[in-house]
């Protein structure tokens, strides 16, 4: 299942440089990772509508019923979180599919076949053969939807945006009950 992990120690260098003499900082800089980490979500989800194609002549976006945008969830973790999905063909959308594997279940791709082609029922069943043996014979392509660079910079920087958001703000708080001095 792909995945992608964040850890308190990743943001440790930028943490140091907010924190001064906070007490409490750790507090407040898991509450941004954790921030962070639920805004990912959100960021996998319209990352799954552009997501490159399968093939050379397929269309953008892994999109078909929606259950895969809409399987997108995050684990929080005491020391971070992490952002994954639980269709049990995420790792095929997400990593490819490589040449020579097994044919995939012709009765998904004869349902695929009539929502996306229109076949009728027969068509579609004569089709899908055809399909999933052109799939196990030249594969298919990675998407990576959340571990593509575009995804992965932004899931890092929802999360660095949230934990400065929380470390600032603690900061503030810990300023405004110093009487506003450090």
């Amino acid at each position: 299942m792909p995945s992608v992990s964040f850890t308190m120690k990743q943001f440790q260098t930028y943490i140091r440089k907010l924190r001064g003499a906070l007490v409490g900082w750790e507090g407040a800089a898991t509450r941004g990772v954790h921030s962070g980490v639920m805004r990912g979500v959100g960021i996998a989800q319209a990352a799954t509508v552009n997501a490159m194609p399968a093939s050379p002549r397929g269309s953008i976006g892994a999109v078909d019923t929606g259950a895969y945008r809409q399987a997108w969830q995050f684990e929080l973790t005491k020391s971070g979180g992490r952002v994954f999905n639980t269709r049990s063909y995420a790792g095929v959308i997400e990593y490819g599919r490589k040449k020579g594997a097994r044919r995939p279940p012709p009765k998904q791709i004869e349902l695929w076949a009539r929502r996306k082609l229109g076949l009728s029922r027969k068509e579609a069943k004569s089709a899908s053969f055809a399909i999933a043996n052109a799939i196990a014979k030249r594969g298919l392509l990675a998407r990576k939807v959340l571990t593509g660079p575009l995804t992965n910079h932004q899931l890092i920087q929802a999360v660095m945006m949230e934990v400065r958001r929380e470390v600032t703000a603690a900061l503030d708080r810990w300023k405004a009950g110093q009487g506003g001095t450090k």
